[in-house]
């Protein structure tokens, strides 16, 4: 369908910049708008090319933050490019530089440059992915990423869903999903592993599972959940009148990596008639690698899935997706019928996607993946996905040839966890834990590669991440070494 260019001039009307004055105020003339959109990309990408010789953290205190930006709004405006300047300079900086090389705390990621630019032309264009007739173009190119995302995990043609926020609403819109097809029964329970990402509990509570619904089932020696331990917990919580509506996998833990015994959760979940839901937020998209499919295997047999492409596909955030299996559990779930949109239903074969999880405004999330994919393939996020996995590996061999540092499991998905320890049978766990903290002190302030610790069996590890596309193994290999130098001097 095309209609004429709602710019084109007609009889008796006015100049578009006719009117009222004071919202003339508010627009910029076309030159304007170009130098500083000049301006903001040379900023971003000099920020970019500089970032491997800087430190990957750079923070402030708060009294020293509010000096500077505590001030009243002003009352008239001033240069755009000094705006700019300035928040460059004293605002953007102050953050942990998730896309450094050299930055393996938590889960950082890189995003393409033509991630960037989709979300400033997706802004530019003043996108509302809510509904059909607000955005078809946006709702028809999202339904095609979340169609490769479905067959990437191995999902049938009945399956569907779309982007979120991120993992935490993701799991939110499962769980309701999940609550709504078993009946909404009372005293409702969900289960997940002392693994599980908190956002998990949060979602619980938020969806209105009642807090003495949420079951933490314990994880084996390899922190995967024990099936044994879940399907006792089940049990008993049937005998006692409780109803379980969900249990929760992971496909890769944020902790350590470990990937849940799908398949025999699959086969327990569908012998219970229990809603499955997979948190791969943080490794789903390694299945596009064959070591990554192999390690999810089973994957495809859950109800839902949560998938982060701002993780471990290299979007800017945000960019979540929520799966399931059904595309009608969602609709059931979260579609209601409004009058100021009842403009907005064009029937079965035009998805409104808002019907299809907590928010109406919705940002354009899909234009980031799809702009990446299109420019550089699939098969370069494949080499990306594998490079960061292979580093991992790398790293924990180095580990177990040191003298120093003492692995913690297998690696699993990137993610390395380890800690300075050079056996001195005088050591005991509160030693080493101090030990450790002030090895990641030192590191956080005297090194320009940032990292996280853990906690695993209550002992205390030092924690790598390792999935940005642009880490070398001179990064990984350097950040441990300055980890051996800094244990060293702390044992002495």
């Amino acid at each position: 369908m095309t209609r004429n260019n709602p710019s084109d001039p007609k009889p008796g009307d006015e100049k578009p910049n006719s009117g009222n004055d004071a919202f003339n105020g508010l627009q910029m003339p076309p030159e304007l708008m170009l130098d500083l959109a000049r301006q903001a990309a040379e900023l971003v990408v000099n920020r970019i090319e500089n970032l491997p010789g800087e430190n990957a953290w750079d923070g402030e205190f708060r009294q020293g933050l509010m000096k500077g930006l505590m001030k009243d709004p002003p009352e008239d405006g001033r240069s755009g490019a000094e705006v700019l300047e300035q928040a460059a300079r004293d605002i953007l900086p102050m953050t942990l530089r998730l896309d450094h090389p050299r930055s393996f705390a938590f889960i950082p990621t890189t995003p393409t440059w033509p991630g960037v630019l989709a979300e400033f032309m997706s802004a530019g264009y003043n996108i509302n992915a809510c509904t059909w007739l607000v955005a078809s173009g946006p709702s028809q190119l999202e339904l095609v990423v979340i169609d490769w995302f479905r067959r990437w995990m191995g999902y049938p043609e009945s399956a569907g869903g779309l982007f979120t926020s991120g993992g935490s609403a993701s799991s939110l819109d499962a769980f309701v999903a999940a609550r709504e097809a078993a009946g909404h029964p009372e005293r409702a329970t969900v289960y997940m592993s002392d693994q599980s990402h908190h956002a998990f509990l949060r979602a619980a509570i938020i969806a209105g599972i009642r807090r003495e619904c949420i079951r933490i089932v314990p994880s084996d020696k390899n922190y995967k959940l024990d099936m044994d331990a879940l399907a006792q917990a089940v049990a008993e919580d049937r005998e006692a009148g409780f109803n379980p509506v969900a249990i929760c996998a992971n496909g890769g833990t944020s902790n350590t990596g470990t990937v849940d015994p799908l398949e025999p959760m699959a086969d327990y979940c569908e012998a219970e008639s229990i809603w499955l839901h997979v948190d791969a937020a943080y490794g789903g998209f390694a299945v596009l690698t064959k070591k990554g499919k192999e390690l999810l295997r089973g994957i495809e047999r859950a109800d839902s899935i949560g998938l982060d492409a701002h993780k471990w596909l290299f979007q800017p955030y945000e960019a979540g997706c929520l799966l399931v299996k059904d595309l009608s559990t969602l609709e059931n779930a979260f579609q209601v019928h409004n009058d100021v949109l009842q403009d907005t239903i064009w029937g079965a074969d035009h998805p409104n996607l808002a019907d299809r999880g907590l928010q109406l405004s919705r940002s354009f999330r899909a234009l980031k993946v799809w702009m990446s994919i299109q420019t550089f393939g699939i098969a370069a996020f494949r080499r990306a996905i594998s490079n960061g996995m292979e580093l991992a590996v790398q790293a924990e061999e180095y580990i177990s040839a040191s003298q120093v540092l003492e692995i913690a499991n297998a690696v699993s998905l990137g993610i390395v966890c380890f800690r300075v320890n050079t056996g001195d049978a005088g050591m005991d766990e509160e030693d080493l834990e101090e030990i450790n903290r002030n090895v990641l002190a030192r590191i956080f302030w005297d090194d320009l590669s940032f990292i996280s610790s853990t906690s695993l069996g209550g002992k205390f590890f030092l924690r790598l991440c390792i999935i940005n596309h642009n880490t070398t193994w001179n990064d990984v290999h350097q950040t441990l070494e300055a980890i051996e130098r800094f244990g060293r001097e702390t044992f002495n």
